[in-house]
């Protein structure tokens, strides 16, 4: 009995599982296009902060990239060489970091008030 139910589910399950995503498929087409709204227009403060948070962000990516790249190079030394190499890139990575930090608290006390 229990054999009988799993395979009769099983079969089911099976010959209606394309017809569900072809219904779930022309469901989703059949929605009509929302009109394109207009961007929102932003306040020059909120454009400020968002080219601050901008600049921050690139410049923070920029600074992990180039440790990366710094400690890549670090890997390949042995020694002493090595240590300076990577006590070096890791001094440049954080003092870019502060660098980022200070102009973006700089760049979000010149923005425009509300």
């Amino acid at each position: 009995m229990k054999r009988l139910l799993t395979t009769t589910v099983l079969s089911l399950a099976l010959a209606l599982a394309p017809a569900a995503l072809a219904a779930t498929q022309n469901a989703n087409k059949a929605k009509p296009a929302k009109a394109a709204k207009a961007p929102k227009a932003m306040s020059p403060r909120a454009e400020a902060l968002k080219k601050c948070n901008d600049d921050y962000a690139a410049a923070v990516k920029a600074a992990k990239d180039a440790h990366a790249a710094a400690v890549k190079d670090a890997k390949t030394k042995k020694g002493k060489d090595r240590a300076e190499a990577m006590k070096a890139a890791n001094k440049a990575k954080a003092d870019a970091l502060a660098k980022a930090k200070k102009e973006k608290a700089e760049c979000v006390k010149n923005a425009p008030k509300k």
